[in-house]
Protein backbone atom coordinates (compact mmCIF):
# COMPACT_ATOMS: atom_id res chain seq x y z
CA UNK A 1 0.00 0.00 0.00
CA UNK A 2 2.80 2.44 0.89
CA UNK A 3 4.74 2.06 -2.41
CA UNK A 4 1.45 2.37 -4.33
CA UNK A 5 0.58 5.63 -2.56
CA UNK A 6 4.08 6.96 -3.20
CA UNK A 7 3.83 6.21 -6.92
CA UNK A 8 0.51 8.03 -7.12
CA UNK A 9 2.08 11.02 -5.30
CA UNK A 10 -0.27 10.66 -2.35
CA UNK A 11 2.80 11.11 -0.17
CA UNK A 12 6.53 11.29 -0.57
CA UNK A 13 7.89 10.56 2.90
CA UNK A 14 6.63 8.08 5.48
CA UNK A 15 7.61 7.44 9.06
CA UNK A 16 7.19 3.90 10.41
CA UNK A 17 7.43 3.41 14.17
CA UNK A 18 7.41 -0.07 15.64
CA UNK A 19 6.06 -0.59 19.17
CA UNK A 20 6.52 -4.38 19.20
CA UNK A 21 9.11 -5.72 21.66
CA UNK A 22 10.70 -7.79 18.88
CA UNK A 23 12.76 -6.14 16.16
CA UNK A 24 10.94 -5.62 12.89
CA UNK A 25 13.52 -7.32 10.70
CA UNK A 26 11.14 -7.65 7.74
CA UNK A 27 10.23 -3.97 7.69
CA UNK A 28 13.89 -3.04 8.09
CA UNK A 29 14.87 -5.20 5.14
CA UNK A 30 12.08 -3.79 2.95
CA UNK A 31 13.16 -0.16 3.39
CA UNK A 32 16.86 -0.49 4.24
CA UNK A 33 17.93 1.36 1.08
CA UNK A 34 14.99 3.75 0.90
CA UNK A 35 15.46 7.40 1.92
CA UNK A 36 11.75 8.13 1.59
CA UNK A 37 10.92 5.94 4.58
CA UNK A 38 12.26 6.60 8.07
CA UNK A 39 11.95 3.43 10.12
CA UNK A 40 12.28 3.56 13.91
CA UNK A 41 12.10 0.34 15.90
CA UNK A 42 12.08 0.15 19.70
CA UNK A 43 12.84 -3.42 20.71
CA UNK A 44 14.53 -5.72 23.18
CA UNK A 45 17.92 -6.59 21.71
CA UNK A 46 20.27 -7.74 24.49
CA UNK A 47 23.32 -7.66 22.20
CA UNK A 48 21.55 -9.91 19.69
CA UNK A 49 20.52 -12.52 22.23
CA UNK A 50 16.76 -11.84 22.05
CA UNK A 51 14.68 -13.05 19.10
CA UNK A 52 15.10 -12.40 16.21
CA UNK A 53 18.64 -11.22 17.02
CA UNK A 54 18.67 -8.39 14.49
CA UNK A 55 18.24 -4.67 15.07
CA UNK A 56 21.63 -3.50 16.34
CA UNK A 57 21.94 0.28 16.67
CA UNK A 58 24.54 0.42 13.90
CA UNK A 59 22.12 -1.15 11.39
CA UNK A 60 21.20 2.27 10.07
CA UNK A 61 20.48 1.65 6.38
CA UNK A 62 22.65 1.42 3.29
CA UNK A 63 23.16 3.32 0.04
CA UNK A 64 20.52 6.04 -0.36
CA UNK A 65 18.79 4.76 2.77
CA UNK A 66 21.76 5.21 5.08
CA UNK A 67 20.65 7.00 8.22
CA UNK A 68 16.96 6.33 7.66
CA UNK A 69 16.87 3.15 9.73
CA UNK A 70 16.93 3.81 13.47
CA UNK A 71 17.15 1.01 15.99
CA UNK A 72 16.55 1.77 19.65
CA UNK A 73 18.02 -1.54 20.72
CA UNK A 74 17.36 -2.05 24.42
CA UNK A 75 20.06 -4.06 26.11
CA UNK A 76 20.69 -5.38 29.63
CA UNK A 77 18.04 -8.06 29.70
CA UNK A 78 15.43 -7.72 32.43
CA UNK A 79 17.69 -6.33 35.13
CA UNK A 80 15.61 -4.23 35.39
CA UNK A 81 12.98 -4.54 32.64
CA UNK A 82 12.17 -1.49 30.51
CA UNK A 83 8.96 0.32 31.36
CA UNK A 84 7.07 3.59 30.91
CA UNK A 85 9.98 5.75 32.07
CA UNK A 86 12.35 4.30 29.51
CA UNK A 87 9.91 4.39 26.58
CA UNK A 88 8.89 7.98 27.31
CA UNK A 89 12.59 8.91 27.49
CA UNK A 90 13.22 7.24 24.12
CA UNK A 91 10.43 9.25 22.52
CA UNK A 92 11.63 12.48 24.14
CA UNK A 93 15.27 12.12 23.15
CA UNK A 94 15.24 10.17 19.87
CA UNK A 95 11.91 9.32 18.24
CA UNK A 96 10.24 12.73 18.18
CA UNK A 97 13.38 14.83 17.43
CA UNK A 98 14.41 12.61 14.50
CA UNK A 99 10.85 12.30 13.20
CA UNK A 100 10.32 16.06 13.35
CA UNK A 101 13.48 16.69 11.34
CA UNK A 102 12.44 14.08 8.79
CA UNK A 103 9.03 15.80 8.53
CA UNK A 104 6.96 12.86 7.22
CA UNK A 105 3.75 13.12 5.19
CA UNK A 106 2.23 10.21 7.09
CA UNK A 107 3.00 8.17 10.20
CA UNK A 108 2.50 4.41 10.20
CA UNK A 109 2.68 2.52 13.50
CA UNK A 110 3.40 -1.17 13.80
CA UNK A 111 1.26 -1.48 16.90
CA UNK A 112 2.46 -4.64 18.55
CA UNK A 113 1.85 -4.72 22.29
CA UNK A 114 4.05 -7.49 23.65
CA UNK A 115 6.16 -4.89 25.51
CA UNK A 116 3.13 -4.38 27.76
CA UNK A 117 3.42 -5.74 31.30
CA UNK A 118 2.00 -9.23 31.67
CA UNK A 119 4.15 -10.99 29.05
CA UNK A 120 6.50 -13.65 30.38
CA UNK A 121 10.27 -13.11 29.83
CA UNK A 122 10.52 -15.38 26.75
CA UNK A 123 7.83 -13.22 25.09
CA UNK A 124 9.23 -9.89 26.20
CA UNK A 125 9.21 -9.46 29.95
CA UNK A 126 8.98 -5.66 29.84
CA UNK A 127 6.77 -3.55 32.10
CA UNK A 128 5.35 -0.85 29.82
CA UNK A 129 1.77 -0.04 30.83
CA UNK A 130 -1.01 -0.17 28.27
CA UNK A 131 -1.88 3.47 29.01
CA UNK A 132 1.66 4.56 28.14
CA UNK A 133 1.08 3.58 24.52
CA UNK A 134 -1.79 6.06 24.39
CA UNK A 135 0.63 8.83 25.35
CA UNK A 136 3.22 7.65 22.82
CA UNK A 137 0.56 7.65 20.09
CA UNK A 138 -0.53 11.15 21.10
CA UNK A 139 3.04 12.38 20.63
CA UNK A 140 3.19 10.87 17.13
CA UNK A 141 -0.11 12.56 16.23
CA UNK A 142 1.68 15.92 16.34
CA UNK A 143 3.60 14.86 13.22
CA UNK A 144 2.40 14.83 9.59
CA UNK A 145 -0.55 17.11 10.39
CA UNK A 146 -2.08 14.28 12.38
CA UNK A 147 -2.07 11.78 9.49
CA UNK A 148 -1.42 8.54 11.33
CA UNK A 149 -2.36 4.89 10.83
CA UNK A 150 -1.99 2.17 13.46
CA UNK A 151 -1.81 -1.46 12.35
CA UNK A 152 -2.38 -4.01 15.11
CA UNK A 153 0.46 -6.52 15.28
CA UNK A 154 2.03 -8.72 17.94
CA UNK A 155 0.89 -9.46 21.46
CA UNK A 156 0.35 -12.67 23.38
CA UNK A 157 -1.82 -11.48 26.27
CA UNK A 158 -5.41 -10.66 25.38
CA UNK A 159 -5.89 -8.20 28.24
CA UNK A 160 -2.72 -6.31 27.34
CA UNK A 161 -3.73 -6.12 23.67
CA UNK A 162 -7.24 -4.88 24.49
CA UNK A 163 -6.09 -2.30 27.04
CA UNK A 164 -3.27 -0.93 24.88
CA UNK A 165 -5.49 -0.81 21.80
CA UNK A 166 -8.13 1.08 23.77
CA UNK A 167 -5.52 3.59 24.99
CA UNK A 168 -4.30 4.20 21.44
CA UNK A 169 -7.82 4.57 20.03
CA UNK A 170 -8.63 7.09 22.77
CA UNK A 171 -5.59 9.08 21.68
CA UNK A 172 -6.67 8.91 18.02
CA UNK A 173 -10.16 10.13 18.96
CA UNK A 174 -8.71 13.07 20.83
CA UNK A 175 -10.10 11.90 24.14
CA UNK A 176 -8.41 13.08 27.30
CA UNK A 177 -5.90 10.48 28.45
CA UNK A 178 -5.30 9.48 32.02
CA UNK A 179 -2.43 11.58 33.36
CA UNK A 180 1.01 10.03 33.62
CA UNK A 181 1.42 9.05 37.30
CA UNK A 182 3.72 11.22 39.41
CA UNK A 183 5.83 8.16 40.22
CA UNK A 184 6.63 7.84 36.51
CA UNK A 185 7.21 11.58 36.05
CA UNK A 186 9.75 11.65 38.88
CA UNK A 187 11.56 8.37 38.12
CA UNK A 188 14.86 8.33 36.26
CA UNK A 189 15.44 5.85 33.40
CA UNK A 190 17.56 2.84 34.29
CA UNK A 191 21.25 2.75 33.37
CA UNK A 192 20.80 0.12 30.65
CA UNK A 193 18.23 2.32 28.92
CA UNK A 194 20.47 5.38 29.10
CA UNK A 195 23.35 3.43 27.57
CA UNK A 196 21.09 2.02 24.83
CA UNK A 197 19.86 5.49 23.88
CA UNK A 198 23.38 6.91 24.07
CA UNK A 199 24.52 4.41 21.44
CA UNK A 200 21.62 5.29 19.15
CA UNK A 201 22.24 9.04 19.46
CA UNK A 202 25.97 8.61 18.90
CA UNK A 203 25.34 6.74 15.64
CA UNK A 204 22.46 8.89 14.38
CA UNK A 205 24.31 12.15 15.07
CA UNK A 206 26.19 11.41 11.85
CA UNK A 207 22.97 11.63 9.84
CA UNK A 208 20.62 14.04 11.61
CA UNK A 209 21.70 17.65 12.08
CA UNK A 210 19.57 17.91 15.22
CA UNK A 211 21.78 15.46 17.08
CA UNK A 212 24.91 16.83 15.47
CA UNK A 213 24.30 20.22 17.09
CA UNK A 214 22.99 19.04 20.47
CA UNK A 215 24.91 15.77 20.82
CA UNK A 216 26.79 16.71 23.99
CA UNK A 217 23.74 18.31 25.57
CA UNK A 218 21.58 15.28 24.91
CA UNK A 219 24.09 12.91 26.41
CA UNK A 220 23.93 14.95 29.63
CA UNK A 221 20.11 14.88 29.93
CA UNK A 222 19.40 11.24 29.17
CA UNK A 223 19.26 10.30 32.84
CA UNK A 224 16.84 13.05 33.82
CA UNK A 225 13.34 12.21 34.96
CA UNK A 226 10.51 13.33 32.70
CA UNK A 227 9.59 16.04 35.21
CA UNK A 228 13.18 17.37 35.23
CA UNK A 229 13.34 17.31 31.44
CA UNK A 230 10.05 19.20 31.17
CA UNK A 231 11.32 21.81 33.66
CA UNK A 232 14.51 22.22 31.62
CA UNK A 233 12.51 22.67 28.43
CA UNK A 234 10.27 25.26 30.11
CA UNK A 235 13.27 27.16 31.48
CA UNK A 236 14.89 27.18 28.04
CA UNK A 237 11.64 28.34 26.44
CA UNK A 238 11.24 31.11 29.04
CA UNK A 239 14.84 32.20 28.43
CA UNK A 240 14.31 32.38 24.67
CA UNK A 241 11.10 34.34 25.17
CA UNK A 242 12.80 36.74 27.58
CA UNK A 243 15.74 37.27 25.22
CA UNK A 244 13.38 37.93 22.31
CA UNK A 245 11.41 40.43 24.41
CA UNK A 246 14.60 42.16 25.50
CA UNK A 247 15.75 42.39 21.89
CA UNK A 248 12.47 44.08 20.90
CA UNK A 249 12.74 46.54 23.80
CA UNK A 250 16.33 47.43 22.88
CA UNK A 251 15.37 47.94 19.24
CA UNK A 252 12.44 50.17 20.20
CA UNK A 253 14.69 52.19 22.51
CA UNK A 254 17.24 52.69 19.75
CA UNK A 255 14.51 53.83 17.37
CA UNK A 256 13.22 56.27 19.99
CA UNK A 257 16.71 57.72 20.46
CA UNK A 258 17.03 58.19 16.72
Amino acid sequence: TLPFAQKLKFLSKALIVKYDVHHGNGTQQAFFRDSSVLYISLHRYDEGNFFPGSGAPDECGSGPGEGYNVNIAWTGGLDPPMGDVEYLMAFRTVVIPIAAEFNPDVVLVSAGFDAVEGHDPPLGGYKVTAKCFGHLTKKLMKLANGRIVLALEGGHDLTAICDASEACVNALLGNELEAIPESILLAKPNENAVESIRKTIEIQSEFFSYFCFVYIRYLTILNLSLAEAQRNEKDESDTVTAMASLSVEVTQSEEHLC
